[in-house]
C-alpha cells in the first residue's frame, strides 16, 4: 500500500524543514489477499518528544500495537469480504498477515474471522468506500467517508460488503486497564 509520508522537523537555528517526502517505508500489499494492504506511517513512544531530526520508529519493525501512552497511525486497505474469504494461496497468506502486522495479528480471533480486541483507544477514519463494524453482540453500523469511529478497546470487526475496496485511517493509542 503506497502512501505518500511527509515528515517534518527542524534544521539546527530551529527553522521548520521536511525531512522526509517520499512513500511509507513500513506498507504491504497482501499478494494472496488482493486489495489488501496496510502502511505504518508514523509511531511514537512514551511519552512523544519533539526533536529537530524525529525518529521513524516505524523502521523498527515491531508491534504495530503500542504500548500504554505511545501511538501508531495505520492506514489500511479492506477488501470486499468476498476476496478476504477466499485467499489465493491459505496458508501463504496467513504466514504474510503474520509476518507483516506483528501485535495486530495476534489480537485476531481463529474462531470468529476479523474479529479481535487491542488494548488501544483508536480514531478511525474512511476515506473511500464503505465498511461495516461490527461488535461483538452482533450489532453493526455502516460507516462511510469521512465518519469517524472511536474504538475503546472494545472487541469488534470491520466487514466490506460491497464489491469495492475501502480505506481507512486508523490512529491508536496504547491504554491501561486501570
Amino acid at each position: 500500500m503506497q502512501i505518500r509520508r511527509i515528515v517534518t522537523g527542524h534544521d539546527l537555528s530551529g527553522q521548520a524543514v521536511f525531512i522526509t517526502d517520499g512513500a511509507a517505508r513500513r506498507a504491504t500489499d497482501f499478494v494472496d489477499i488482493p486489495g489488501h494492504g496496510m502502511a505504518q506511517l508514523w509511531a511514537t513512544s512514551c511519552p512523544p518528544r519533539l526533536s529537530e531530526t524525529p525518529e521513524d520508529l516505524t523502521q523498527l519493525q515491531g508491534s504495530l500495537i503500542p504500548g500504554v501512552g505511545e501511538t501508531s497511525l495505520l492506514a489500511v486497505s479492506f477488501p470486499p469480504d468476498s476476496v478476504m474469504a477466499s485467499p489465493v494461496d491459505p496458508q501463504r497468506a496467513f504466514n504474510e498477515m503474520a509476518v507483516a502486522l506483528p501485535g495486530l495479528f495476534d489480537c485476531f480471533e481463529a474462531e470468529h474471522p476479523g474479529m479481535h480486541k487491542t488494548p488501544t483507544i483508536d480514531y478511525g477514519v474512511l476515506l473511500e468506500g464503505e465498511l461495516w463494524l461490527e461488535l461483538d453482540n452482533g450489532e453493526q453500523r455502516v460507516i462511510r467517508p469521512g465518519d469517524v469511529v472511536i474504538q475503546n478497546g472494545t472487541r469488534h470487526a470491520w466487514r466490506n460488503k460491497s464489491q469495492h475496496s475501502a480505506k481507512a485511517i486508523f490512529f491508536m493509542v496504547g491504554a491501561s486497564n486501570r
